[in-house]
């Protein structure tokens, strides 16, 4: 299984990540650096030509990350597994417009206007939502109502918004991607 990755806001993408690791046992791992002050439809769209260049079976994510894993794999017709993942992405991002600093000390600006810019997570194909009740950041409850009558969300008790139970999930999400090779009508891989 070919696993495309995007990470979160204010992060990069890291092959050497635990989470990374993790996914590795799955397969291999594809993924690029996300600015997530740029405006939303630049951002899906950079991610979608990402993706055309890999033979990519599975996009996850994880918070923003999750948002942009939903967007893309919903256009692309490739499933999807969303992490804690930012629901409504104008909301969680309001709270870092103006000037600061991402995870790797490098500054960032963030515009109201890209703030804006930037709709709900997907309603659209074939997902798989996996949470922490612990997640300071983002309400679960909210996510899981909002969303658990369209796709199979799992919570998972304890945990933060980095996710604490990747290592458990990876089965699931092997089974995740068996039932949805059948939607999308995806080989063995």
């Amino acid at each position: 299984m070919n696993i495309y990755y995007c990470h979160g806001f204010a992060s990069q993408f890291d092959p050497a990540s635990p989470k990374i690791e993790l996914l590795r046992e799955l397969g291999p791992v594809y993924g690029h650096d996300i600015d997530y002050t740029k405006p939303a439809e630049e951002v899906v769209q950079k991610c979608f030509n990402q993706i055309l260049g890999h033979d990519i079976d599975m996009i996850i994510g994880t918070s923003m990350g999750g948002w942009l894993a939903s967007v893309v794999g919903s256009r692309a017709g490739i499933p999807f597994v969303a992490i804690n993942p930012a629901i409504a992405p104008s909301q969680t991002l309001a709270k870092h417009i103006g000037r600061g600093m991402d995870y790797q000390g490098q500054e960032y600006e963030l515009s109201a206007s890209v703030v804006n810019s930037y709709g709900s997570l997907s309603r659209d194909g074939c997902g798989l939502i996996l949470l922490d009740e612990g997640d300071d950041v983002i309400d679960w409850h909210k996510t899981y109502d909002a969303y658990h009558e369209r796709y199979t969300v799992i919570s998972f008790p304890g945990g933060s918004h980095r996710f604490e139970h990747m290592k458990a999930t990876l089965p699931l999400i092997v089974e995740f991607f068996d039932r949805s090779s059948i939607v999308y009508g995806l080989g063995d891989n």
